[in-house]
This record gives structure tokens, sequence and C-alpha cells, in this order.
């Protein structure tokens, strides 16, 4: 069967809702007989119920604090909700308001432009009064590679703000109706099957059982969906970079956290590069290569690389995979989630970012009181081989890509209280809260509380055993080779810029899903070693 693609539009048009742009803060809504402290925050996927939830309780607690402005008794917090406020707006206008949340931020860029508080006080402070055990610090909880990121000359100004993940998330209702796990012999069955295989974690009873643990075994997911007649996955226009990112997941679930450091750090012992690559899939592999900044270009020849490519053109578009490409990553959401499909067919999977239930909230609910709730979950990222299973001890290698942190801005009109509240904020209690308002989770090491586990949803908890049982890398640089060339390393390019033949591609959904024509990976891959290795000498050091 040839591939099919349905680039769909939605059947009622949907007003926009115009964007609102970051206003200079005013004195209008504060309270003149208390401290006042003013939050902008992007309110897009995770919305800013999780901030007035975390402000309604700080105010509540130092309701009769005289500690934060002379002759003022009490805080008053004003959150302020903003589409447009994201990295690019910190970049380019004065930061009026005293803390920010967002993505997309260039740390060391703003530190260098002045535009950022020291708060190295915040992250080393004892957080004790909070409820967190003595000697507990928001930096004892940062992961080391984040942490090496944000040290700038051994101070630091900001805060990692939520973990962003890509993946598949699933229907786990229409998995349950519709026998779509996997058994320990290789057919599909119900979940109440007690053949039902261990999953990827190779652990029984776990949530991931019945799920796909290698490539081999997602692609006979695909073709069994396929047969049912139900849609194997959406996605969209406007998000295609999801499935880059996703893909990006891919490599670094097979490199494992070693091989992705050394994208960050271009240092170490390659001991996995391809040498040659066949039509047909086969390669050979060179001996190891140490890694420079001078022949950083040498990685694209990573065999996780190769993997993922191979995973995206022969397991997840394979030649019978009839998926759907909506307009806008909203209305693949609505089509995932509503039980009347607009196609006719049910859709098994979505391809999405962690943050994609809070975002569609709405529908959800709506939904709900339609046809009755449904449950979701994210899919773990199938090993390229049981083998590489195996040598990973089961567990996973995942990235965090949102780039997004809390800061106090330079210019702030009442650091001690701004200073106290990042504190509380990221006590282990509000963190806990963080993700029982948002269902995702933040980049620092903390537990959810019984009390709000007892408020997650599905979704949220597949999320929290995913990170619990992977090891998270977050790729962020500070090489000035990396930071000065952002056309080559921001984001995914430096794992998926190609160029074949005349054609140069951000990505390699567009090459295998666009235009005609024999397309195969090892062209596409070939095409990345030679687009970094005749292009390397120009960069910025």
């Amino acid at each position: 069967m040839n591939r099919k693609l349905l680039v769909l539009v939605p059947m009622l048009a949907v007003v926009g809702v115009a964007a609102t742009g970051c206003r200079k803060k005013t004195a209008s809504g504060d309270d003149p007989t208390k401290a006042n402290l003013h939050i902008r925050t992007l309110n897009k996927g995770i919305g800013i119920k999780w901030l007035e939830n975390a402000a309604e309780a700080f105010e509540k607690l130092y309701a009769d604090s005289t500690d934060f402005q002379e002759g003022r008794t009490g805080v008053k917090i004003t959150v302020i909700g903003d589409t447009s406020c994201d990295g690019n707006y910190l970049n380019n206008n004065v930061l009026n308001d005293d803390i920010y949340f967002t993505e997309q931020v260039e740390y060391r860029d703003l530190i260098n432009k002045g535009k950022l508080l020291d708060i190295t006080d915040v992250l080393n402070a004892d957080l004790s009064n909070y409820g967190d055990p003595a000697g507990r610090t928001i930096l004892s909880k940062l992961d080391s590679t984040m942490e090496n990121y944000m040290n700038y000359n051994g101070k630091y100004y900001g805060v990692p703000f939520y973990d962003s993940f890509y993946g598949f998330v699933y229907d786990v209702t229409l998995w349950k109706e519709k026998g779509y796990y996997l058994s320990n012999s290789g057919d599909f069955v119900f979940y109440d099957n007690p053949d039902i295989s261990v999953g990827s974690d190779g652990i029984a009873g776990t949530l991931d059982d019945g799920l796909p643990a290698t490539y081999e075994e997602f692609g006979l997911l695909m073709e069994e969906i396929n047969t049912s007649g139900v849609v194997p996955f959406v996605t969209a226009q406007n998000a295609k970079e999801y499935i880059a990112d996703y893909l990006f997941n891919v490599v670094a679930d097979d490199e494992g956290v070693e091989n992705m450091v050394m994208n960050i750090n271009l240092s170490g012992n390659a001991k996995d590069l391809v040498n040659e690559v066949s039509n047909d899939g086969t390669y050979t592999l060179k001996d190891t290569v140490v890694i420079t900044q001078n022949n950083g270009y040498e990685l694209t020849r990573q065999v996780g690389r190769l993997h993922a490519l191979q995973f995206l053109k022969n397991q997840m578009l394979g030649d019978n995979s009839s998926y759907q490409m909506w307009p806008t990553h909203t209305d693949a959401q609505r089509e995932f989630v509503k039980k009347d499909k607009s196609s006719g067919h049910d859709v098994a999977m979505i391809v999405e970012g962690s943050w994609w239930e809070n975002e569609a909230s709405g529908v959800l609910a709506s939904e709900a009181k339609k046809s009755g709730a449904r449950e979701f979950a994210i899919m773990p990222i199938p090993f390229s081989s049981a083998k590489r299973a195996e040598e990973k001890n089961h567990r996973h290698t995942y990235l965090s890509l949102s780039q997004s942190f809390g800061i106090v801005s330079a210019s702030c009109s009442n650091q001690k209280l701004a200073k106290e509240f990042m504190k509380f904020l990221h006590s282990d209690k509000m963190l806990s809260k963080f993700t029982a308002d948002t269902s995702i989770t933040r980049p620092l090491n903390y537990e959810v509380s019984s009390e709000d586990q007892s408020k997650l949803s599905n979704y949220a908890k597949s999320l929290i055993y995913l990170k619990q049982h992977s090891d998270i890398v977050y790729p962020y640089s500070s090489l000035p080779i990396e930071v000065n060339n952002p056309s080559y390393f921001k984001h995914h390019k430096f794992i998926w810029k190609s160029r074949v033949g005349d054609t140069p591609y951000e990505h390699p959904w567009d090459y295998f899903t666009l235009g005609t024509g024999t397309k195969t990976v090892k062209n596409y891959f070939d095409g990345q070693y030679n687009f970094f290795s005749s292009s390397w000498a120009t960069l910025v050091k």
C-alpha cells in the first residue's frame, strides 16, 4: 500500500484571539498598604493557574509580615499572563516587571546584557522554613548538566522552569477497547491478558506493559492500527518541529547520556560513528574518533541519528501509514480528543509536547461531558533493538528542550520580596503542587506528594513514571562556537540539518513526506555530514 497523507482543514472556522503585547507595569492594581510584586509569564501551554495558586498561598503565608517594605503589612502579587511574552520579548525589551517565567530564553545573552538579577543567594538558600529537609537548596535539586549551563562565572541568574519532553501520546481508553497491547508472543491482546508483554522498561506490572519495546514492535503496532481502520497519529503543519524534536529524543534514547553530552561539549571519544551506510540500511563503524571543536561535524555520523532516520521512514511512515496533518496543533488536539471525529475515524496517537494535556484542558473537559472521560498516556520511545535495550538496562534517555527559565529582572523594584517568593516557589511542596496543577514536571529533583498524586491524571502519572525511569539531558551549550552560530546549533539544527543534492532541509520530516522521487535514509544521513563538514571552518568560534 502507498502511504496516505490526509491534510485536513477544521470543519469550523476558529476566530483568532489577538495576542496581548507585554505592557509596562503600572500601579493601578497595586495595594498601597502591602508590598507589591509583579510577575509576568508566558500564557500558552502551561497557563497561569499554577502561578496564581502559588501567589495566593504566599500571600496567605505572609499576610501579617512587615518584612518586605517599611510601613506596609502583607503582600500583593499580581500575575500577568501574556501570550507574547517569550524569550524574544526578554531579549528585545526593557524588563519592567519583577519576575518572568517563559521559554526559549537566551540565558547567557541576557546576563551579558545586564537584564538579569544575580540570585545566587536564592539558589543556595536553605529551604527548611518551607518544609524541605534541613540543608536542602534549589541548587541541590538541579541536574548536573543544567547546573553547568546555569553557572556563569560562579553565579546564577535564574531557575529552570518546566520539563519539555516530546513523544507519542496515546489514547489509553481506545487501546483497551481495541486490544492494541502486545503479548510476549508478538500478538495483539487486551490489557487484562496474562500474556501481555512487559514493555520497554522490562518490568511486569508497570504503566508501559504491552507497549512496543523496540522499533520492530512499533512497526507491528502501526500496521495493526492501520489495519483496524484507525488513524495511527495526527500532527500539524505548524507543529512539524514537534516531530523533529521527538526524533531528537529518539537519537538521545539510542545514544545515551555520554554521547549526547558530547554534542553539547564537542569533546570526547566517539566510538559509534558510521563509516559507510548502504541503501538497505546496513552499515560499518569507524574506529574511535577524538572529538574536538575543530572536528565536531564528525558527530553527524553518530549511529543514533541513522537509527532515528530509519525509525521515521520505516516505522512511523512505513508503506501504509494514513496519518493526518492538520493546520494547527490545537486542530490536531481537538481531532485526537473528540469522540465524534471530523474524518470519521478514531485516532490512536498525537505527536505532542509534555504540556499538551494542560493546553487541551478545555476540549478535554468538553468532551468528557459529552461522551465520558478518556485516559491518555505518553508512550516511551522504543529501543532500536532488544540488544540495545539490554545494553541500556532498559533505561531511557530523554531531552528537555524548552530552554525555559524563571528570572528576576535586574530592575526589580522589591528584590527582597522577589527572592523570597522564588525560594518559596521552589520548595518541594510547591514543586509538587506545580505538577498537580499542570500535569507536567519541572527540571528539578523532587517528589510529588501523595496528596498531589491523588489529583494527577493518568497522563501526568505516565509522564512522571517516564522521567523516573530515564536519564534526562538538558542540551544547552555555553561553548562560543555553538552560542555564536545559532543557525547551526539552536534547537535540533545540529542534529537534523542536511543538504540532499541542492536542497537544504531543517529536519527529515519534510524530506520524507514532501515532493516526489525516491527518498532514502542514506541520502539524508550522508547529506548531514556533507553539509556540516563542508561549512564547519566558516563557523564563528
